[in-house]
């Protein structure tokens, strides 16, 4: 990282940028520019000043990208309803595709197909599947 191995990459661990901050402070001291400094590691002046301040905030580690939550994620109330349908309605549509699209006719809950899937497996909800067949009578071979 930084030097001949290329450009740095967005993300890295804490103890690598520490020491690319650390190099940049020493050639500070020496009498370079903080942005020449960067740029010859083979950093932009803008990261290497957020860098500074997530340092001096003692918060160099890269947070978890993206949200803690996801923004569409089901709510408490639509995975009960999801339940409470499977327990209805489980035994007459016996598949979570009819119970998806039931859920939305009576509109208990509107989720997709794999959702109500997910969501029955997360409750550890089996449905019965579709009924057997009745076996036929073999026909005598002709002769």
């Amino acid at each position: 990282m930084g030097l001949s191995a290329g450009p740095v990459p967005p993300r890295g661990p804490p103890e690598v940028k520490a020491g690319l901050l650390q190099l940049i402070g020493h050639a500070a001291e020496r009498g370079w520019s903080v942005r020449r400094a960067g740029e010859v590691l083979g950093l932009d002046h803008m990261r290497v000043l957020r860098w500074q301040q997530r340092a001096a905030a003692g918060q160099l580690a890269d947070a978890r990208p993206g949200p803690a939550e996801a923004l569409h994620a089901l709510l408490a109330w639509e995975k009960e309803a999801i339940v409470k349908l499977a327990e209805e309605w489980g035994e007459t549509d016996r598949s979570h595709r009819k119970l998806a699209h039931r859920g939305s006719r009576l509109y208990w809950v509107h989720a997709s197909e794999s959702t109500v899937l997910r969501v029955l497996a997360e409750a550890g909800l089996h449905l019965p599947g579709p009924p057997r067949r009745e076996r036929r009578e073999k026909k005598p071979f002709p002769e």
